[in-house]
């Protein structure tokens, strides 16, 4: 199998001169830094789509073809292009300055052709002016703007522009409408009146909506003043995906994994300091640890722009159930559950995103090591607890089995249960099918699997996928606790399909893009240093313990993402993921980029990997800007403008490949992402017996390199009647009722409600609510 040649517009020698400058190696800077090979036929392309003169256009062509050099820059052809067409045609001259030198950075994250409708438009909605005053405006500014000696304009540039020609034109009165307080007036009334649907942990409220309003003007801060012109470029064009660009200044910290032996030991500051709260001191009983537990992950998330979680935690806090009755633990940890559920204060009023891993039984490595219980003292070895550890985790799984007062499911923490060898032995049973109870009714478990030949004795996870294991130096503590991963940037593979016509251009692609990843990374990383120790804005993150800083940012992880491997490897080779050959090929991908990550070790001694990214916003994203760049050329999913590229190396979720072939092609890249990975088992309406998913999870654990994996089932719940059904149902069937029936599923990594029936709006963006009606579920 080749790569297949992309067709495009047929012209007379084309082929020629283009194959006369590949030989040449004449390749193009463009303005985010990524160099491509000069193409003659996109640039008379540019040409026939502004209408410029067939004959002339030619000519131009040529002319450009004169003036190359290797590296010549995007705006130096476009300089003469414009200049020569202007001589002959000043019509087609202003078409092509509009569509292809002037270029607009949205308030969408995005790089658009300048368009004078648009302006017309919004003057037209925002302000009630009429059609024929929108356009004398638009006209008046586009004027303005042809004299500008800018390349690059922004949303607010314009917008000012405008209203400065309101005033001249004496429509003080739309110009009020039209203002911008730090996002446009008719912006912010749109936020109050439907909120937004980027994150689907998040309700409407007016925390969220403050929430919004500063995350647009922090956004655009770190693209205008954060970022270099190139990597915002990068970013709004859709080749890379810069991650929370709202948190890059402030929180430039992703995710958290706690040590919850720090607080045993020393108390609680939960501001840090102590100096602004109330100072707790080691706990003396378990109930008093489990509110210190909620109110560590409330108080990190204030300083962390992601999630939060906990490994180990059940046999760290294991001392703490020593002389306690089964009832009063579950009493205990149910006063957790709820508070991690109900502390909506984090972030535009969300609930903490939290995730805690639990262990069936002490684990070999954790037996000889101290143990602290209450009031920090020593207690013993964590061997001394085997039972207590066995009987928190069997409280946790049977407080989340029984949902809330209504019978729904808590959908914090995400609940993490580490299988090892022992764990599989028939010893902890009973346990097991606790858990995959709780997997077929509410399918909101996860599972670690730490019985690969690429595990070590630790492996843990945070949020959706993130996941940091002990193969960094080899000591599971320094590289598993009180780290996370700091931050990553995701590449756009499906682009890079459509512009490589060889092996060679793919690798050329792969390089500039994780250059640009790189760079914003270490961008990124010097921000998190200055939030640490400079602008103390981090503090409970900064607070010494054990004579160390809380937060290890020498040990966390700067990641390469990646999204949409099976869309590159349609757009190479006519095939996808499953295909063996093209999945050969998306394999080396993935090897090519863990090199770049291991040299980048040895280079920097810093801790890079490489995950795949959840991509719960990204995947809609770039189908949608590949979709208005590339047109027919880009390979989509879904349809009806909800589009979206496949999560990162999975298998489309409509395929109808075998369940044994997917855990097949997909394990293969868990290895490859060693900063995170996740497998997604859509499971139908069979999939409710917990013997059968028991009797599934030890084929997965033994006979396979998947490292993480949730049973996904999708499930309604009636708020009339409170019945909890399977499947997203239209109607309850117990009270017949249609408009308070709640659709659940699990978005990119964890279970949040879809919406109602109804409308099935909820807080999915309409790829991911696109994504959702494609999966297929698999059955017995």
């Amino acid at each position: 199998m080749g790569l297949k040649i992309n067709e495009g517009v047929k012209v007379e020698n084309v082929y020629n001169v283009e194959n006369d400058i590949r030989k040449a190696k004449i390749t193009v800077k463009k303005n985010n830094g990524v160099c491509e090979a000069f193409s003659y036929e996109k640039l008379l392309k540019s040409l026939v789509m502004v209408e410029a003169p067939y004959f002339e256009s030619e000519k131009i062509v040529s002319t450009v073809v004169e003036n190359l050099y290797d590296g010549i820059t995007t705006k130096e052809i476009k300089k003469i292009v414009y200049e020569c067409l202007e001589e002959v045609d000043s019509e087609a001259a202003n078409k092509y300055l509009a569509k292809t030198t002037l270029k607009v950075r949205s308030s969408r994250d995005k790089i658009e052709p300048f368009d004078m409708a648009k302006i017309a438009s919004t003057l037209v909605e925002e302000t009630g002016a009429s059609q024929e005053t929108a356009f004398e405006i638009a006209s008046e500014v586009w004027k303005e703007l042809k004299k500008l000696n800018v390349e690059y304009l922004t949303a607010p540039m314009i917008r000012e522009i405008v209203n400065t020609k309101l005033v001249e034109y004496g429509l003080e009165d739309l110009r009020s409408r039209y203002t911008r307080l730090g996002i446009p007036v008719y912006n912010i009334t749109s936020l109050i009146e439907n909120g937004n649907r980027d994150n689907a942990n998040m309700m409407h409220n007016p925390e969220s909506i403050h929430k919004y309003v500063a995350d647009e003007a922090l956004k655009q801060y770190a693209l205008l003043h954060l970022l270099p012109s190139h990597l915002a470029d990068a970013h709004m064009s859709g080749d890379i995906h810069i991650h929370d660009l709202e948190f890059f200044a402030g929180r430039p910290l992703n995710c958290l994994q706690h040590d919850i032996r720090a607080f045993i030991k020393y108390g609680l500051k939960v501001d840090g300091t102590g100096d602004h709260t109330s100072v707790a001191a080691p706990p003396s009983h378990m109930e008093t640890l489990m509110n210190h537990t909620g109110e560590i992950m409330l108080a990190a998330q204030q300083n962390m722009s992601g999630g939060q979680a906990m490994s180990l935690w059940n046999v760290f806090v294991a001392p703490f159930a020593r002389g306690r009755t089964y009832e009063e633990v579950k009493q205990s940890i149910q006063m957790l559950v709820y508070n991690l559920n109900m502390a909506y204060a984090a972030r535009g009023s969300q609930v903490p995103f939290t995730s805690m891993q639990l262990e069936f039984g002490v684990p070999n490595f954790l037996k000889d090591v101290t143990a602290y219980g209450p009031k920090g003292q020593v207690v013993g070895t964590y061997a001394d607890f085997e039972d207590e550890t066995r009987m928190i985790q069997r409280a946790f799984t049977e407080i989340l089995l029984e949902g809330d007062s209504e019978g729904k499911p808590h959908l914090f923490p995400n609940t993490i249960y580490t299988l090892r060898e022992e764990t599989l032995n028939g010893d902890y049973d009973d346990d097991m099918l606790l858990v995959h109870e709780l997997s077929a009714k509410y399918g909101s478990s996860y599972f670690v699997n730490m019985l690969p030949d690429y595990r070590g004795q630790m492996a843990n996870y945070m949020g959706c996928r993130t996941c940091l294991q002990d193969t960094w130096t080899g000591d599971w503590e320094q590289d598993c606790l009180r780290t996370g991963n700091l931050a990553y940037v995701t590449l756009n593979m499906p682009r890079i399909g459509y512009q490589s016509n060889d092996e060679d251009d793919v690798f050329e692609y792969l390089d500039n893009y994780m250059d640009l990843a790189v760079e914003t990374l270490m961008i990124r990383r010097k921000q998190g240093l200055n939030c640490l120790n400079n602008f103390d804005i981090l503090p409970f993150l900064d607070q010494e313990v054990d004579g160390e800083t809380y937060y290890r940012i020498q040990n966390s992880t700067l990641s390469f993402g990646f999204c949409g491997l099976n869309e590159m490897l349609l757009a190479l080779f006519d095939e996808g993921i499953e295909n063996p050959d093209a999945n050969k090929f998306g394999i080396k991908c993935l090897e090519y980029i863990n090199a770049r990550a291991k040299a980048l070790q040895e280079e920097t001694g810093l801790r890079w990997s490489v995950l795949q990214t959840p991509a719960e916003s990204t995947a809609y994203r770039f189908a949608t800007l590949d979709k208005e760049q590339f047109g027919d050329k880009a390979i989509l999913q879904g349809d009806n403008g909800a589009n979206y590229y496949t999560n990162s190396s999975h298998v489309p979720v409509n395929s109808d490949i075998a369940f044994a072939d997917k855990i097949k092609i997909e394990g293969q890249y868990h290895k490859l992402t060693p900063g995170g990975h996740i497998f997604h088992a859509f499971m139908g309406e069979s999939y409710s017996d917990p013997e059968a998913l028991m009797s599934l999870t030890n084929k997965i654990a033994r006979k396979s390199d998947i490292g993480f994996w949730a049973y996904s089932s999708a499930f309604s719940f009636c708020l009339n009647c409170k019945t909890l059904m399977k499947g997203l149902s239209n109607k309850c069937p117990s009270c017949g009722e249609s408009a308070d029936v709640e659709w659940y599923d699990r978005i990119t990594g964890y279970v949040q409600q879809v919406g109602h029936a109804k409308s099935a709006n909820g807080g999915w963006n309409a790829g991911k609510r696109q994504e959702l009606i494609d999966r297929r579920r698999f059955e017995q």
